[in-house]
């Protein structure tokens, strides 16, 4: 009985000491590639690169051909976006709800304040989130990571809520500083 009951709080020990959690990039990272937003009958597919720093991210979105259609910068305090600025050429637009800020102004509905961990496969760490199996749930939306070929980081993410899904597909990972 005993040795159960050791062995039992092992597990609890090793479970608690185990667990990953999630953490802003540290030194930064970048990743790029595309991602397609279905909703409905609608598509939009449009090329990426995701630049991430402790204090900020930049989004760069274009279209398959190689022009850009906007840039999106996320200023943090902590974990939470503190400003959202979306520069469209000659225009730079500023609000505190970056997703607002990128569907009115370009018609893409992207969940970007997630995005900075959902990309590595994590959950975002201030606010709840639930498993079920391997997909993560979170700000009500439903998140796969998948495809980890280099062990590190996944190559697909799915993210799905309602009637829209959201598919990315990294083609270069970069986990130095950029």
């Amino acid at each position: 009985m005993q040795l159960v009951k050791l062995v039992l709080a092992s597990a609890v020990l090793c479970l608690g000491a185990c667990t990953h959690l999630p953490s802003p990039p540290a030194a930064g990272f970048s990743a790029q590639g595309k991602v397609n937003i279905r909703q409905g009958n609608q598509s939009d597919t449009a090329q990426f690169v995701w630049l991430a720093s402790p204090a900020q991210d930049q989004l760069s979105l274009s279209t398959p051909f190689g022009s850009v259609l906007a840039e999106l910068v996320l200023h943090y305090q902590g974990d939470t976006i503190r400003l959202a600025e979306l520069n469209r050429g000659t225009q730079i637009d500023r609000a505190d709800d970056p997703e607002a800020l990128l569907h009115t102004l370009t018609g893409l509905q992207l969940p970007v304040s997630g995005l900075r961990w959902w990309l590595r496969g994590q959950a975002r760490p201030d606010t709840p989130y639930e498993r079920d199996g391997e997909v993560l749930i979170q700000n009500g939306w439903r998140i796969s990571a998948s495809d980890y070929r280099s062990g590190t980081y996944p190559y697909r993410i799915e993210l799905s809520r309602a009637d829209l899904k959201v598919r990315i597909m990294i083609t270069e990972w970069n986990t130095a500083a950029p």
